[in-house]
């Protein structure tokens, strides 16, 4: 075979691509920024190619380029066609890759980046870690082909909110979510369990479904108390949630009164890693406040 009809027939060799279709639905998100718009955003990526500006190590290895902006956040930058790569600064490669493959390399941890950033210099939308790691997971979950029940799927998503979604946003940016729950309460949590369920159509709940207490135990330590809804309880789901701030120390913990079987809970405590930790028996409802204040002091 010659060089130009590999070039012609394998698509990682080309820059000659269009995302027509991934462009329309980009603008169309830019100008009204709803989760539908999101979702059809992404699946119009899902099975497109993109380009990535890439470096040259010594071994002759290309790797991705990244940028930074003002507040020396650094993304992956992704082109959806080489119109919008601008001319300088040139760069000694570029990568054609699915965009599958460059949310798997941003989401590897040894990247160290904040996320991806598409079209940087035109559309410059940007796709932070929480979304790069929900994109993730709904990959894994469709290649696992399980057929879950409606009543099956509404603890899969409460699980992965409360284990997941919930502690990922909390520790992104402990301080403003802290604030944002002391001012919206239980509008704030239901718009976040909301913004995190895969089938939107079928979000089962409201604000009034959860419960928020904000305490002030010390002048530097605030405890947050997130009660979740309980109709849909089964192995694994949690009665809620206490998330702690100490602003003397910049310390975010996050602790859930977790079920492991009807009537028995244990606590259980997931760390910015978003590892999870036992930590015995829960206490009664009224001792479960002070055990989480011996737990962070």
């Amino acid at each position: 075979m010659s060089n130009n009809n590999k070039m012609q027939r394998d698509p990682s060799l080309t820059m000659d691509i269009k995302n027509d279709e991934v462009e329309a639905a980009l603008e169309a998100y830019g100008k009204n920024n709803t989760p539908e718009n999101l979702g059809a955003l992404l699946a119009k990526f899902r099975n497109a190619r993109v380009l990535v500006p890439a470096e040259v190590n010594a071994d002759n290895q290309p790797y991705p380029c990244a940028i930074s902006n003002n507040n020396g956040d650094i993304y992956v930058p992704l082109y959806t066609s080489k119109t919008h790569i601008p001319k300088e600064p040139k760069s000694a490669a570029i990568l054609n890759l699915s965009f599958l493959a460059v949310v798997k390399m941003a989401a590897h941890k040894e990247m160290k980046v904040s996320g991806i950033v598409v079209n940087p210099f035109s559309h410059n939308m940007i796709m932070k870690m929480p979304l790069i790691e929900r994109i993730m997971q709904i990959e894994e979950d469709a290649s696992k082909k399980v057929e879950l029940t409606p009543e099956q799927y509404m603890i899969f998503e409460k699980i992965q909110f409360e284990r997941g979604f919930l502690p990922r946003t909390f520790f992104k940016e402990p301080e403003a979510v802290v604030a944002t729950i002391r001012e919206k309460k239980e509008t704030y949590i239901d718009e976040l369990f909301e913004e995190s369920y895969k089938e939107k159509r079928m979000y089962p709940y409201l604000p009034e479904d959860f419960g928020v207490m904000v305490m002030n135990v010390s002048e530097t330590l605030t405890v947050l108390r997130v009660d979740f809804p309980t109709r849909d309880m089964g192995k694994g789901c949690s009665l809620r949630g206490y998330l702690t701030w100490n602003e003397e120390s910049k310390t975010a913990k996050y602790f859930l009164i977790e079920a492991i079987k009807p009537e028995e809970y244990i606590i259980s405590e997931i760390d910015s890693d978003n590892n999870r930790t036992e930590h015995g028996p829960a206490p009664v409802e009224g001792a479960e406040l002070q055990f989480v204040i011996d737990m962070v002091k």
